[in-house]
């Protein structure tokens, strides 16, 4: 979202930190700036790739279409209904096709460039290089584009899985848990796309619902959201933080989860006992390892550190034998969890990879990326996630998982 940022939760002594929203590299007025640019470079290079696209009418119609989707992108967070609908197909597109084009930029200035120095040795008035180079390109890009769309806009597709436990009481057997994580409400998501979300929940029939944090990236949208989340049937709903929440939103969010309890129950560093079909459980969240400047990637010693910190923190209240199921946004937890007893780890975070061929991430930047994991009688799962901030998704959908505990 590209407007100012406003929330009813937040105390004005502290609305001023709110102003480094902007410098955020994953907030959507820094996306949305970084397209303008990308899509000048890109309109730059097909300008100097040849005579086709200096021609008038290509010219217009790349740079009115240009300006058309950026406006609509501008006003994004204002629409509703099917034109909601439809101004998040044309952005999603737009973006998916531009970052093709851009990737696309160097094989195919390669390409042009061979074809020029063949040309210097072909006969007079033989064409070196024509349009067709020109049409390939733009239209590899809007066929990506298109592709990227239905991953970015459909869905959410509903993973179930089912874990073995060793030792789990018998009243818990059965127990269904919900992980709704990487909502990213905002541009791309409504908090409409999350009441359907937890409808879809409330329709399996789940126990628990976990909000596995990057909940948010537009306050304005703060109130509906949680609004959203009431609707759940499994109370409370048990939500952490992730890096998009803490920086530089986490005042706010944090007032205004706790406002909303006893519904919405906010774990930071700390833990609850529940009972869920009379048994009793105990729920721990830890935060996010952020750096204090809002770089989400610390060095992985420190990060390790942080974590045992938070660990310390959110588990001391545990006692012996106690059934405990953690909530981290951050999946590189699962270790130290597993270690202090849980049976199951909730994540979400790595968008799965937000780009998957043949079934394989494109960058594995994490070690649990997508899915059940599992070490000992412990058990991990990670969330691909509601939502993004970058509306690109390549063979990864928007996914909830519902995680069925079992006696082992």
């Amino acid at each position: 979202m590209v407007h100012p940022i406003r929330s009813a939760f937040l105390p004005p002594a502290e609305c001023a930190h709110l102003d480094a929203e902007a410098d955020s590299p994953m907030s959507p007025t820094f996306v949305f700036f970084r397209s303008v640019v990308l899509t000048l470079a890109v309109g730059l290079f097909l300008l100097a790739s040849g005579s086709a696209a200096r021609r008038p009418r290509a010219q217009v119609a790349f740079w009115a279409t240009a300006a058309l989707v950026h406006l609509v992108w501008w006003f994004l967070p204002e629409l509703e209904g099917i034109w909601s609908q439809a101004g998040r197909w044309m952005v999603t597109i737009w973006v998916g096709a531009l970052v093709t084009a851009v990737l696309l930029t160097v094989p195919f200035a390669l390409l042009l460039a061979g074809r020029w120095l063949l040309g210097r040795r072909m006969p007079a008035g033989t064409q070196a290089h024509g349009p067709r180079v020109q049409l390939l390109y733009v239209g590899l890009s809007l066929v990506v584009g298109i592709a990227v769309s239905f991953g970015t806009v459909g869905g959410p597709l509903v993973r179930e899985e089912v874990v073995q436990v060793s030792g789990l009481p018998e009243g818990l057997d059965g127990l269904r848990i919900a992980n709704i994580g990487d909502v990213h409400v905002g541009p791309f998501i409504k908090p409409a796309d999350l009441t359907a979300a937890v409808n879809l929940v409330n329709a399996r029939k789940v126990d628990l619902l976990a909000i596995t944090g990057d909940l948010i990236d537009d306050l304005d949208q703060l109130e509906p959201t949680l609004d959203a989340l009431e609707r759940s049937q499994a109370l409370p709903v048990l939500s952490i933080l992730g890096n998009h929440d803490k920086y530089p939103n986490e005042a706010a969010i944090v007032a205004a989860l706790k406002l909303r309890n006893p519904r919405i129950e906010v774990l930071i560093n700390s833990s609850i006992q529940i009972h869920p079909r009379g048994v009793p459980l105990r729920v721990a969240g830890v935060d996010y390892p952020l750096a204090a400047d809002g770089r989400h990637m610390l060095p992985r010693d420190e990060q390790d550190a942080a974590m045992l910190r938070f660990a310390d923190l959110a588990f001391a209240q545990m006692a012996p034998g106690e059934p405990l199921v953690v909530l981290s946004h951050h999946p590189e937890f699962f270790p130290i969890a597993s270690a202090r007893g849980a049976i199951l780890t909730l994540s979400s975070h790595t968008h799965g990879g937000q780009v998957r061929l043949f079934g394989r991430p494109v960058i594995a930047a994490y070690d649990y990326m997508h899915g059940i994991y599992r070490e000992g009688n412990a058990y991990l799962d990670v969330s691909s996630g509601l939502g993004h901030w970058l509306p690109l998704r390549i063979g990864v959908p928007r996914e909830i998982s519902i995680v069925t505990l079992r006696r082992g």
